[in-house]
């Protein structure tokens, strides 16, 4: 307990350093964008100078980037994740959204999606890949499947099942803002499809080498079904590289989630960021870009400290 509570808290300051260089980084990206995002707020209109001042002076915009750069730190120990730019309506300005706000309305969403897409390539990847690895007559068919699967970005998988089955079929909703359960199908499968074809190639190998091992020859020698062997024998050691892939793949899918909520129309934290780049908000992309890179490096954080709880090698592996 004592080495696993160490690898813990070794795990912990990692993810601290990490966490600002990113934050850091993304504070850089998004501060030095070109244009000038309190103008930007006027579209054609002139701006009144006094106003332009005043959000200025409201969002620090009138300081140096240091100085910006030191607030925004200070807010996020705080627990203050920021808020968006404001509307201007005439010479009215209404306060932006509070990032904490957009994301309590959009994370449901996003989690739904992320949880149907892990349960997808745990389910069907691992299924298919021991299917494959088992020698039932199945393995060239996963293969060249999940080779498919892993040569299609998401994008791609995205609108082509759009096109299919909303443009042409019109099975599923037009997008998901309607509320129908039915609406987070299409987008589950297409963020599920890259990486429930790494699943099934990962299993199927591991089985495949798991079925030589001494202790699976043992069991068929004893007579067992050939489903028991795999099943029971091979395919639990096989899983040990699948969740590591699941768990490492967090990030991958994040990005998806931008990709597909945008091409489904979810009202998810993806659409949110792309809401925010549309409106060239630069406050709410940067605030919305924190939370995605916390949340997953966190989630990578717990995986490895679960992995190393059962796992003497992980915590006992030398840091890189």
């Amino acid at each position: 307990m004592t080495a696993v509570l160490a690898f813990a808290l070794r795990r912990s300051g990692q993810v601290l350093l990490s966490l600002w260089v990113a934050v850091t980084l993304v504070f850089l990206a998004v501060t030095q964008l070109p244009g000038d995002p309190v103008r930007a707020l006027f579209g054609f209109r002139p701006a009144p100078p006094e106003l332009v001042a005043r959000i200025r002076i409201d969002y620090s915009l009138d300081q140096p980037v240091l100085v910006q750069y030191g607030r925004y730190l200070g807010d996020l120990v705080s627990g203050d994740w920021g808020r968006g730019l404001p509307a201007v309506r005439g010479t009215t300005v209404v306060p932006g959204p509070a990032v904490a706000d957009v994301v309590a309305g959009a994370a449901p969403v996003s989690a739904v999606l992320l949880a149907g897409a892990i349960v997808v390539q745990l389910v069907v990847g691992v299924v298919a890949g021991a299917l494959a690895g088992g020698g039932r007559g199945t393995g060239r068919g996963v293969y060249a499947v999940a080779t498919v699967l892993v040569g299609t970005p998401v994008v791609v998988a995205a609108y082509l099942l759009r096109w299919v089955f909303v443009s042409e079929l019109g099975w599923a909703p037009v997008n998901g803002r309607t509320g129908d359960p039915a609406a987070y199908v299409l987008p589950i499968v297409a963020l599920a499809a890259l990486s429930t074809g790494y699943a099934a190639l990962i299993t199927r190998a591991e089985v495949g080498d798991t079925l030589r091992a001494p202790y699976v020859l043992a069991a068929r020698g004893r007579g067992l079904p050939p489903w028991r062997v795999v099943a029971v024998h091979a395919l639990r050691p096989a899983l040990t590289p699948v969740v590591t892939f699941v768990a490492a793949n967090l990030g991958q899918l994040f990005v998806g989630l931008i990709v597909v909520e945008g091409v489904f129309g979810m009202p998810g934290v993806g659409g949110a960021v792309l809401a925010a780049i549309r409106a060239h908000d630069r406050a709410l992309l940067l605030g919305l870009t924190t939370v995605v890179i916390a949340t997953v490096m966190v989630a990578n954080a717990v995986a490895d400290v679960a992995a190393a709880a059962v796992d003497p090698r992980v915590r006992l592996r030398p840091a890189a």
